[in-house]
């Protein structure tokens, strides 16, 4: 059975067989030990039952000793059939049980040692209708016809399960190539959209940059501004969908790891409002985001996708009222409850379970893509089965919607003065910062130089490590590193960054883009002490990091 089923699988069913074996042997053990002329048949059974079957059914719970329990179910079952045979069972009908040998034998052992058992159990059983039974005088005496055809019957039976035994083997073993071919199918599918990943991120991620350009110039007319603003909406809805569909196939990769750690919910939460202030307040909404003193155990990647989804969902459908975020402490406060609340359209009863189905939407037949693609709750309920966090859902047509996500709280650690953050500087906070950028790619490098030098930044590129390193060390420092992930030659992006640290001899605030969205990447740069953007590279994020060390910058002066 183990060349057709794994070790788990193999476990449960030898258990179950076992503790099918342990009652029935007690049952017929105690029903024979009280029948008048059965004692010795119920002793043999009962120490059959307490010193093979009651063994096996512990065993089988453990991985390494699955073997040892099923050669101890054989052996329980040779002992007591062979009494059946010796001693006649009750009348001779319980002979009818020795049929079970060959079927148990094929099932736990396969063709060839199941062969093997079931032949020599049968040669020994003829031998013993031949020769033995008859000179045992204490032994059950069977008619001359009885013996033959229970050793006819019993062959048949031994044919029988190995008939069954060869076609179940055949429809396993195709199986298991069918799953195989599956699996193979889709780690193709996870290598080519990863591939496919970095490739397409890359034009959009320039896309972006130039049409970020292209909003900042003066607008000579309304129809001019009507196009760039068309222009503006397509990229970010591109964007959108390949971060879509790259995060739901991220969750298959094999390289997808869940890397918990205790964080506080807040660090979510604020995310969260920055994300979604703008969103809310152009629909005229009201978006309460309530902070909280609560610290989680979880993967904060995977959960902040998660309320993301959540709360982006929310937003799109609430036309008119309030959106609410509160976390808050379960029963027995081990569990912290995460909720997502809107006032929207509501979902009806028999929608509840569709709609973490892959692609689906309730009332987007016509797949207009501005309703969005139908993977945020797919991709929120695969999270939460990997981070084993359970996702209820609570809503009505009409009464809104009440999304709530279980995590556990762990205890917050002692609290550490805050640090004064200081004021913007006067003007263009990002006027005559100096960036370095590090991007072998043509055109994404010359759309993030032309964003960069549009706020005012003096931008220096280079395409590799060795030209980067020329340009400092014979220039003025940079007091930014920008640089991508993938670069030509033995060095990456993070390596640059590195090397140009010890070539300066100072810790230079730097950032890594990248289009790769594999997770060795990501955690590669966060234990390099590093921040990574996902390509393609909102504006508005690449913005905020630079002013954070303009203005870590300023406080350290």
């Amino acid at each position: 059975m183990k060349s057709v089923t794994g070790w788990g699988e193999r476990s449960r069913q030898v258990r179950a067989g076992s503790v099918i074996g342990l009652v029935f042997g007690l049952v017929f053990a105690a029903f024979n030990l009280l029948t008048p002329g059965q004692w010795v048949l119920g002793c043999v059974e009962l120490a059959a039952v307490l010193l093979l079957v009651a063994p096996a059914t512990v065993f089988a719970s453990q991985a390494h000793r699955v073997g040892l329990a099923e050669n101890l179910l054989l052996a329980s079952a040779l002992v007591i059939f062979s009494a059946l045979i010796v001693l006649g069972g009750v009348e001779g009908t319980g002979l009818y049980w020795v049929y079970a040998v060959p079927f148990l034998a094929f099932f736990l052992k396969g063709q060839f040692i199941g062969w093997l058992l079931s032949a020599s159990f049968l040669m020994l059983a003829t031998l013993y209708f031949l020769a033995g039974g008859p000179s045992l005088s204490w032994a059950y005496h069977y008619t001359p016809v009885a013996g033959p055809q229970f050793l006819m019957s019993l062959l048949f039976y031994t044919l029988m399960a190995a008939a069954f035994d060869h076609v179940r083997s055949r429809y396993a073993a195709e199986l298991a190539r069918r799953k195989d071919q599956a699996e193979a199918a889709s780690l193709g599918k996870s290598r080519f959209l990863a591939a496919a990943s970095h490739d397409l991120r890359q034009p959009a991620h320039a896309l972006g940059m130039f049409v970020a350009r292209l909003t900042q110039l003066p607008q000579q007319d309304a129809a001019t501004r009507e196009l760039v603003a068309g222009v503006d909406a397509s990229v970010r809805a591109l964007q959108e969908m390949l971060d879509a569909f790259f995060d739901y196939s991220r969750l298959d990769a094999p390289s997808m790891e869940v890397r918990l750690a205790a964080f506080p919910v807040n660090q979510l939460l604020d995310q969260l409002r920055i994300s979604f202030d703008a969103m809310a307040a152009a629909k005229g909404l009201r978006l309460h985001i309530r902070p909280s003193p609560i610290w989680l155990h979880s993967d904060p990647v995977l959960l902040h996708r998660v309320l993301l989804n959540l709360l982006s969902n929310a937003v799109q459908h609430t036309h008119r009222g309030s959106v609410l975020v509160s976390c808050r402490p379960g029963a027995g406060h081990t569990q912290a409850r995460i909720e997502v609340w809107d006032s929207g359209i509501g979902i009806a009863p028999e929608y509840h379970e569709k709609i973490f189905q892959e692609f689906f939407q309730i009332s987007n037949p016509e797949r207009d893509r501005h309703k969005g693609l139908g993977l945020g709750l797919s991709l929120v309920q695969r999270a939460c089965l990997l981070l084993n966090h359970p996702v209820t859902l609570r809503s009505q047509p009409g009464c809104g919607t009440r999304f709530c996500v279980q995590v556990p709280m762990v205890p917050a650690p002692a609290v550490v003065a805050p640090v004064a953050v200081p004021k913007d500087p006067p003007g263009s906070e990002l006027a005559g910062l100096r960036v370095l950028l590090i991007e072998d790619d043509a055109l994404g490098g010359v759309a993030l130089a032309g964003l960069l030098r549009s706020w005012g930044c003096q931008v220096t590129s280079a395409v590799d490590v060795p030209t980067a390193c020329a340009l400092v060390s014979r220039s003025q420092p940079p007091a930014f590193v920008l640089s991508d992930y993938r670069l030509p030659g033995v060095y990456n992006g993070i390596d640059a960054i590195c090397l140009l640290r010890q070539t300066l001899g100072a810790d230079l605030p730097a950032c890594v883009i990248s289009g790769d969205t594999e997770t060795s990447v990501r955690q590669q740069v966060l234990s390099a002490g590093l921040v990574l953007l996902q390509k393609p590279v909102r504006p508005a994020k690449l913005r905020n990091l630079l002013r954070h060390a303009v203005q870590s910058q300023a406080a350290a002066a």
